[in-house]
């Protein structure tokens, strides 16, 4: 904030959640790793499903990727950045956004090194890679600060991060399951490849992603045309507190997905009391941070903005909120993952998207960058945590 000031700090911190308005990551396809994995990499029949599931998600995060690139350097050619943007616009906007769609385009393939990690029961070195692209990307942003860089030299160091963290993933993967994880990503548009089923799962979840990006990603965007840059700056200080804690919320939940796989093989009988357990510990962690988010967080977004565009208390017990929401239900939809409950998650994320979508433009106006975090709360209270409950205690 000290070097770029409020109007490009906006910008910045706009266009790099630009990938938050994007179904990306892993497209789904880490579920279909978890399957393929967990139906046992030891026998060579399980283990050429395990290549031949890379293959085929590698070649869709692939063709995603050249379609996110390709997408970003037509919206700066036909001047539709501005549109877009809204009053975080500035002259060199084009330039971010160019270098954002390239480098997002890049870290599609890239993906699949976490998601391979997780799959392997490996979170803990995904999540440790992940830590270390992102203290790549912190030295980038002081390098660039130091030097007076342009703002799209700040936009590129995060996604540079991440792009290094995948590629670490990829490598690391490749060793523990001894087979060429990286050469078959880089060639999985060749011809000759063979792939395999991956709809049934990565469909679904791709459809959580994007109503996920869409109920969550969108907020800024709101903010930029129903507020200003200042109220896109005030809500992106607060959030870049809420996303460590979210990021470690589902960091706790991820590994329950292989666990429950395991689980649904042996036994086709609900675990409601390690559910209800479960719910509420992740709830009871979810609240602490919270109370923190609360006391500290004004203090803290003010120090990081050099007071020029501090965090509210009460955008922060929002940000609370919402974390708490997310947190109590994480366990029962890591449950949810088999086909039939994965369309029945999906489409409740559909809804869940158009209500947050819905409230968030009113509740901007009213009250600023607060609302539309509380637009996610109540529609993801609403639409997931409710529903989700109710379908797992209530099933026989």
């Amino acid at each position: 904030m000290g070097t770029l000031g409020v109007s490009d700090y906006a910008l910045f911190a706009l266009i790099v959640t630009l990938p938050a308005l994007l179904p990306i990551g892993d497209l789904g396809v880490g579920a279909a790793l978890i399957d393929a994995v967990e139906a046992g990499c030891g026998r060579s029949g399980d283990r050429g499903r395990i290549e031949r599931t890379i293959a085929s998600g590698a070649r869709f995060l692939m063709c995603a990727g050249i379609l996110i690139a390709a997408g970003g350097l037509a919206l700066i050619g036909t001047g539709a950045q501005a549109a877009l943007l809204g009053a975080t616009s500035a002259p060199d906007a084009r330039a971010c956004v160019a270098a954002a769609a390239v480098l997002i385009g890049c870290s599609m393939p890239l993906a699949l090194g976490s998601a391979s990690l997780i799959a392997l029961r490996r979170a803990y070195v995904a999540a440790l890679l992940q830590a270390g692209g992102n203290l790549l990307a912190l030295g980038l942003v002081l390098l660039s600060a130091a030097l007076g860089a342009p703002t799209y030299c700040f936009v590129m160091a995060g996604f540079l991060g991440q792009c290094v963290a995948g590629l670490a993933g990829l490598i690391i993967a490749g060793r523990i399951l001894r087979m060429p994880v990286l050469r078959i990503v880089v060639t999985s548009l060749r011809p000759g490849w063979v792939g395999t089923r991956i709809v049934h799962l990565a469909g679904p979840v791709t459809l959580i992603n994007a109503s996920t990006a869409c109920a969550y990603g969108t907020d800024r965007l709101v903010l930029s045309h129903a507020a200003d840059a200042t109220a896109v700056a005030v809500y992106s200080a607060g959030a870049q507190l809420y996303t460590p804690a979210w990021a470690l919320v589902n960091a706790a939940a991820v590994p329950l997905w292989n666990l429950f796989v395991r689980q649904r093989r042996d036994s086709i009988m609900v675990p409601k009391a390690e559910l209800a357990r479960l719910s509420f510990w992740f709830g009871s962690g979810a609240l602490l941070v919270g109370i923190g988010l609360v006391t500290v967080g004004p203090s803290v977004t003010g120090w990081m903005t050099h007071g020029g565009a501090g965090a509210s208390g009460g955008l922060m017990a929002a940000f609370a909120a919402l974390l708490l929401a997310h947190a109590i239900v994480s366990p029962v939809t890591m449950w949810l993952t088999q086909p039939a409950a994965l369309r029945f998650l999906a489409i409740r994320y559909v809804f869940m998207a158009l209500a947050s979508l819905a409230l968030s433009v009113p509740l901007a106006w009213a009250v600023g960058p607060a609302g539309p975090v509380i637009a996610s709360v109540a529609s993801h209270t609403v639409c997931i945590t409710i529903p989700c409950f109710r379908k797992v205690f209530r099933s026989a």
